[in-house]
């Protein structure tokens, strides 16, 4: 049995170590608190928002069969229909958009079930040793026949740079042509309810609000609370400015707030929250050098359904090299 570090404990990442734990030794390390990396959830007192990926859409019939069964674990539920533009609902008839239950984060956190996860631990370097990889960690080192990275691409070229590992050139220029839009999320919660038009979520066209969804009518939380989502320009901007102008040129530019005012208000900004410019394959398989692979959701198609498949097409690959 090969040891296998992924890298990374997003829908790609633990779509990847799903496949290689029955046949390898695997441990997925991700820095964050928790696993699902952009399906992420935060409570603000008694509310909860989603303040990362908002639902999920299928439009393969593998990815589709993936969540039906999510939908059985109870994890996953249809939220509308469609597309939504500024005034609610604009196509009743097109793609399912399911959300989380309760939370988006619910997802990820049913399929790192059983794998080994270990969150809050921040690798600083990979480096190749008589054939194998070594994995540094502040305080730790652990040796390994293969890695998968599944972050954010320039974040994973970051870790092979530390460790002196060069890349063939070929590789390097593909990756580094890899390209993401920032976003940033603005949390709120209100003292009464936010009436916003069918579904609870707007896609805004001239604002610098790119998107908002009410969490009461979305089901997740159980006290009137907003995530704003800004255009990349705006958060391209604004990226640097203070949270509390964040927060208040955002509010001020919300339509449907019929006056009520934030009682409290969050940022958090999603430095590689879109990829604009995609790798045209759902991963790359590094050359000379022990078996490494890069997946994630800018590789061959965006979004959750692109990320979870890269992390499968990535330890398919795998299993053929170890």
């Amino acid at each position: 049995m090969s040891n296998v570090v992924i890298v990374g404990a997003g829908f790609a990442g633990l779509a990847a170590a799903r496949v290689l734990a029955p046949q390898h030794t695997v441990i997925v390390v991700d820095k964050g608190r928790g696993v699902g990396g952009r399906a992420a959830t935060r409570r603000i007192d008694d509310a909860t928002l989603d303040h990362g990926a908002q639902f999920i859409t299928t439009h393969t019939a593998e990815f589709a069969e993936e969540v039906e069964h999510w939908a059985t674990a109870g994890v996953v539920t249809p939220w509308f229909h469609g597309q939504v533009g500024p005034h609610g609902v604009t196509n009743p008839d097109g793609h399912v958009r399911y959300r989380g239950t309760p939370t988006m984060n619910s997802i990820p956190r049913h399929l790192a079930r059983g794998l080994d996860v270990r969150t809050e631990t921040t690798v600083t370097a990979l480096r190749v040793e008589h054939g194998r990889w070594l994995v540094q960690f502040d305080n730790e080192v652990l040796t390994a026949d293969a890695v998968i990275l599944t972050s954010p691409v320039p974040q994973s070229l970051a870790l092979l740079d530390a460790g002196g590992v060069d890349l063939a050139d070929d590789d390097r220029v593909a990756l580094e042509t890899v390209r993401y839009d920032p976003c940033i999320a603005v949390l709120a919660v209100f003292g009464g309810p936010v009436e916003l038009p069918e579904p609870g979520a707007l896609r805004l066209t001239d604002s610098p609000i790119d998107w908002m969804a009410e969490h009461v009518r979305k089901g997740v939380s159980a006290r009137p609370a907003v995530t704003f989502h800004t255009t990349a320009s705006f958060s391209e901007q604004h990226w640097d400015d203070p949270h509390d102008d964040i927060a208040a040129a955002v509010l001020g530019a919300a339509p449907f707030l019929d006056g009520h005012t934030a009682v409290a208000t969050q940022v958090h900004r999603w430095r590689y929250a879109r990829p604009s410019v995609l790798h045209p394959a759902p991963c790359l398989h590094a050359t000379n050098l022990p078996p490494l692979l890069f997946a994630g959701d800018a590789f061959d198609g965006a979004k959750v359904e692109g990320a979870f498949l890269s992390g499968r097409r990535a330890a398919e690959q795998m299993l053929a090299l170890i």
